[in-house]
């Protein structure tokens, strides 16, 4: 098995399909039981071997750079885009900071943990390996599809009609050092270095097991940190659930406070938010300097100056 040492998250989206709760906190510094959601998967990375990890940033950079030197513990480095890249342009402008070898490259909004050595397994300088599931909802995400040798063959958009086996790619790929060495210069997307790889049977992929959670959206958020929980509550240290609230199933984050009287169900609170007396909260998430005050609200996202139906 060939060793890496290095590895890239890609952390410089803009969030849009987390607005406008990404408006107020970058979706990979987001509240997750007391730690940001990239947390998982550059933990990911460090247990597979990377010593030397670059982290690209654009929208609220020092946010998410604090969020990673805090589970790096400093072991990061960073690479800043003005304007977005695109996947495969984020990892080629960070090429200085990587230096030579292969690349273990990952996404920041996922959570789980995975055994990415499988991946490791199948790889020389030429090609690219993506990290790969059993797909159980085709309908709802793209599959990829390998022949009989491990090449990837097609990609199936979601809903698409096949029979054939199809797997979830779960946001984690590794790239030989040849294939980061010819990557074409920003902007560029990895969907078109994949294919590219793809037509010349240099794109493969390994199956690997774990536990996995997609968190793209507000609902998506929400329902991975409740499912967390498994059915207990959980309070940040500093935040206040005053004598005589209710939080059932629900996670309490940093300088967040539930007054006396309210009471909240399967709900996210973070950021500072605060849920005063007398109101009933069920199934949402409130982020940021904000106030509910004698309410009943449910499945709602709560933000500075927006409301918005969570499903």
């Amino acid at each position: 098995m060939m060793a890496l040492v290095n590895g890239m998250l890609l952390a410089a989206g803009c969030g849009a399909r987390m607005e406008p709760l990404s408006s107020v906190v970058p979706k990979p510094a987001l509240e997750v039981l007391g730690r940001p959601l990239l947390a998982s998967a550059l933990e990911n990375l460090l247990r597979a071997g990377c010593t030397d990890i670059v982290v690209n940033l654009h929208r609220h950079p020092k946010q998410v750079a604090a969020a990673a030197r805090e589970v790096s513990r400093g072991k990061v480095r960073f690479s800043w885009e003005p304007e977005l890249l695109g996947g495969a342009g984020g990892v080629a402008a960070a090429r200085p900071l990587l230096g030579d070898g292969a690349v273990l490259v990952g996404n920041a909004d996922t959570w789980g943990d995975l055994d990415l050595i499988p991946m490791v397994v199948k790889l020389d300088d030429a090609v690219a390996v993506l990290g790969l599931m059993p797909h159980t909802d085709p309908g709802r995400w793209s599959s990829v599809v390998l022949d009989g040798e491990g090449r990837v063959s097609e990609f199936l958009s979601p809903g698409a009609d096949s029979r054939k086996e199809r797997f979830l790619f779960t946001g984690f790929q590794v790239l030989g050092h040849e294939v980061v060495a010819a990557l074409p210069e920003p902007p560029c997307e990895m969907g078109t270095v994949w294919n590219s790889l793809r037509r010349d049977g240099r794109l493969r992929g390994a199956v690997v097991t774990g536990t996995w959670r997609e968190a793209g959206t507000p609902s998506s958020y929400r329902e991975l940190v409740v499912d967390s929980l498994g059915g207990a509550a959980w309070v940040d240290a500093s935040a206040e659930v005053e004598k005589g609230a209710r939080v059932e199933r629900s996670a309490v984050g940093a300088g967040c406070r539930v007054a006396t009287g309210a009471i909240i169900t399967g709900c996210v609170l973070t950021a500072g938010a605060v849920v005063d007396s007398e109101s009933r909260l069920t199934d949402c998430v409130l982020a940021g300097p904000v106030r509910v005050t004698r309410e009943t609200i449910s499945d709602t996202l709560v933000v500075p100056h927006h409301r918005v139906r969570l499903r």
